[in-house]
């Protein structure tokens, strides 16, 4: 029997994990205001799409639409806003409720061009309700003329720690050093290479043991990450234990919930500790940064570009705090996100709130820990790297066929070549022999011409 309600909701999928634990962290928050409202898995079908690997068909009979947030709005490298424009423009051909979550920039400086693209998607039809994670003012004024208030809430990765159910782990002592790929910092506009960031993680090892806390240098799970601290921990002679190399959404959380400190690079590094109340530092490599350590209380936490340097970030990562559950501050801004999907949930989708008095912080943590049992999204997450790591393959496996039947080309030349010049060689011999052949028989001619002249007026003949 078909369920009476279809809910579609989209989110970025990569094996840069931080995206997916957005994807996950959302559609477990929408659980808990599912049956917040009442409602089982009897009552409702919840269907996940990738924004990239968006189908039409997977829109048949949905009720409503639900973007589950990350830094989607905006028209960066990567590519985001053509699919957020097709399936918004699907949903207003069929009527379809679209609801907008904890959503973000990838790069704040957005030309006029990027806000006018901004708002023809926030002002459709279909769209009835926007949380923004970050850069209010900017979705205010693109949605000045919506019939809804444009609201801030947090990204739905502050619930990781009871997303994963990992309310119980205590600090181990010891410091996680987030590693990227090189030309992250180029692709976001800051002229800092590989090179660089090599010596900006190895002063923070150097730091970190001077200091008796033992460095575990960790990445966010993607191919490029991974390779980059595997680069670095040869280079610099780490054993396997001081490295971790995600392959999962779940490792990246148990590679970060332990650790006492940390040295943050990536958005979801920094968002995940939060999670934990585990102190931390990042550099300013994207404007999304800044705006959530604002939104936090810690702005001074974010190093700008002039000063990315690892005495400032340990220096910094000494003065700070944890952020305890029990901290108001902690638990209004997680339950922000909560009460807005909630909110959404009822106005948009049940049109009802009857019955339906909002859970408190800790019932939905409660809920959210017992859902964790049967999280399983390792399957997902490791099926998504095995393929890329097989695009990756095959396009090097791709462009070595393509130079190597180029250089078979230009071997062929180059062989025909060296017959035309061994031709051409053997041909000048020839030619300097002929030369010296008719140069030596006139040369005996015109002495034997000589001497005979010579004769003749000795002899007088």
């Amino acid at each position: 029997m078909a369920s009476s309600l279809r809910i579609a909701t989209v989110s970025y999928v990569d094996d840069n994990f931080g995206d997916n634990l957005i994807g996950t962290s959302f559609l477990a928050l929408l659980e808990v205001a599912l049956e917040n409202y009442g409602l089982s898995s009897d009552d409702c079908e919840l269907v996940s799409l990738s924004l990239k690997g968006f189908d039409k068909s997977q829109l048949e009979r949905c009720d409503a639409i639900f973007f589950g947030g990350g830094g989607l709005f905006g028209q960066s490298y990567l590519g985001f806003y053509e699919y957020m424009d097709q399936i918004t423009a699907v949903a207003d051909e069929r009527g379809i409720p679209v609801v907008f979550s904890s959503m973000g920039l990838n790069n704040m400086g957005a030309d006029d061009g990027q806000v006018d693209a901004i708002a023809k998607i926030v002002n459709k039809r279909c769209v009835r309700a926007l949380s923004v994670r970050e850069n209010l003012p900017l979705f205010q004024e693109v949605a000045k003329d919506a019939t809804f208030e444009v609201r801030q809430v947090a990204d739905p990765a502050t619930w990781t720690k009871f997303v994963y159910g990992m309310t119980d782990v205590v600090p181990d002592g010891t410091i996680g050093i987030n590693v990227v790929r090189g030309g992250l910092f180029k692709a976001n506009q800051r002229d800092w290479g590989l090179s660089q960031e090599m010596s900006y993680l190895a002063d923070l090892v150097t730091l970190a043991e001077s200091h008796g806390m033992p460095p575990k240098l960790y990445t966010n799970g993607s191919l490029g990450d991974n390779n980059t601290l595997r680069f670095f921990a040869e280079k610099h002679g780490l054993s396997d234990e001081q490295i971790i190399l995600p392959q999962t959404t779940r490792e990246v959380v148990q590679a970060i919930a332990t650790r006492s400190k940390i040295a943050s690079i990536r958005m979801h590094s920094s968002i995940i500790s939060y999670s934990f109340g585990i102190p931390t530092v990042a550099l300013e490599w994207n404007d999304k940064l800044p705006h959530f350590y604002k939104a936090i209380g810690h702005p001074e936490r974010v190093l700008p570009f002039d000063k990315w340097d690892a005495e400032q970030t340990f220096q910094l990562l000494d003065q700070a705090k944890s952020a305890p559950e029990d901290n108001p501050k902690y638990t209004a801004y997680l339950m922000s996100t909560y009460a807005y999907i909630h909110e959404a949930l009822g106005a948009h989708v049940l049109n009802s709130n009857a019955g339906a008095q909002r859970y408190d912080f800790q019932s939905v943590a409660d809920s959210l820990v017992a859902r964790s049992q049967i999280l399983d999204t390792d399957e997902f997450d490791l099926r998504r790297k095995l393929g890329k790591a097989e695009k990756a393959y095959l396009k090097q496996f791709t462009s070595g066929r393509k130079n190597r039947t180029k250089l078979g080309t230009l071997t062929k030349k180059v062989d025909s070549l060296s017959s035309e010049v061994e031709s051409l060689t053997q041909r000048n011999a020839e030619l300097q022999a002929e030369i010296k052949r008719r140069f030596s028989t006139r040369l005996a001619g015109y002495l034997r011409r000589v001497a005979r002249r010579l004769f003749q007026r000795r002899t007088g003949r």
